[in-house]
């Protein structure tokens, strides 16, 4: 899943163009598109290894089935976000594709995505409510990467199994934590408040509660590119919100650690599709939206990023699913609540504690 894409590395300026010659047709469950023209979608990604596998699994066959080519706008998802609503009655980005927790803003501001309904993506029926529901189904989730502990399993034998553990006195010394623009930073700030009888309109408990952690901090990272080095070199021992698919890569290339999912909830990174009112080509996006929540793109994404899906339905291979947070340990938290308390909450912390 952090609030960039899920933990994807390095952006390129690239577009992706589909080759392959139009046809006319019907589409079972959508209405009839004339194929016989160029057809083209704008959208937003990331780069990196993201865009490498997306590319691979979801939009290549989705290319060679039907002719239409892709263009990109790479960036950040809060310049989209802006793109759309300066842009609302002349999109120019056809589907905005947002991550954690600007896409929760987005569905703040009225009259500018559609409303999506299984009538109109079929595959609807079969998304977890938390990446359909939970966007008060004005759009919906692709994937997902979920965060949790990274640690020297040779220097840490007993490691933390829940974020309340992180407070306990034998990790003194031993833990690193993302700053504002580290990653899960305001995922910590409200698991700290809400384990302290705070809320949303209250963090105050969370501030107390990160101070008395202050012993066990080594140091607050600010990008997630540092985390690995300092492990290895033994400055600290355990990463708390640190995402799976970057834990299981140092794993894999020999590294001395392990990942654990705590026990109280992952936080997640995820990327979803949002339909603008006045999209030109809207049964193209939705067609699209369906494509790519069909248990076959979301299986070959899924085992290619090892990352969690949207589709119940999905079966990923073993050593995938050992690796991805089942849905029923993923943090939710009522982002809508938090988006708007980010400037207070990153200032508070910032004063209080890091620099306190």
């Amino acid at each position: 899943m952090n609030r960039k894409s899920p933990k994807q590395d390095g952006m390129s300026r690239r577009t992706i163009l589909a080759a392959g010659a139009a046809t006319a047709g019907v589409i079972a469950g959508f209405p009839y598109v004339t194929r016989a023209q160029a057809r083209t979608i704008v959208s937003t990604l990331f780069g990196g290894v993201y865009e490498e596998r997306y590319r691979a699994t979801v939009l290549q066959p989705f290319e060679r089935k039907t002719g239409v080519k892709f263009e990109f706008k790479y960036g950040a998802p809060d310049e989209w976000l802006n793109s759309a609503i300066i842009n609302k009655d002349n999109p120019e980005i056809d589907l905005p594709f947002l991550s954690l927790p600007v896409a929760m803003r987005a569905l703040t501001i009225p009259d500018l995505f559609l409303d999506l309904t299984p009538e109109m993506i079929p595959n609807l029926r079969d998304v977890h409510p938390a990446f359909y529901d939970g966007y008060n189904k004005k759009a919906v989730g692709f994937n997902y990467i979920d965060s949790g502990f990274l640690y020297r399993k040779d220097r840490v034998s007993n490691p933390p199994r829940s974020w309340r553990d992180l407070w306990d006195p034998r990790f003194k010394g031993q833990i690193v934590l993302p700053d504002v623009s580290g990653g899960t930073f305001y995922e910590l700030v409200m698991i700290a408040t809400l384990q302290n009888g705070g809320s949303e309109t209250n963090i105050t408990p969370g501030i107390e509660a990160l101070k008395r952690l202050k012993p066990n901090i080594v140091r607050w990272y600010k990008s997630v590119n540092e985390v690995s080095g300092i492990i290895e070199r033994g400055e600290a021992l355990i990463a708390a919100g640190f995402a799976a698919t970057r834990a299981y890569a140092m794993v894999d290339a020999g590294a001395p650690v392990d990942y654990i999912v705590p026990s109280d909830g992952a936080p997640i990174g995820v990327l979803s599709y949002h339909v603008p009112i006045k999209a030109k080509n809207r049964n193209l996006l939705l067609e699209f939206i369906n494509f790519a929540l069909e248990v076959e793109q979301q299986k070959n994404f899924g085992n290619a990023m090892q990352s969690g899906m949207v589709n119940t339905k999905t079966a990923l291979e073993d050593k995938v699913k050992a690796r991805t947070a089942p849905h029923d340990k993923l943090l939710r938290l009522n982002w809508q609540a938090i988006q708007p308390k980010f400037g207070e909450i990153a200032e508070r912390v910032t004063k209080e504690v890091i620099s306190g």
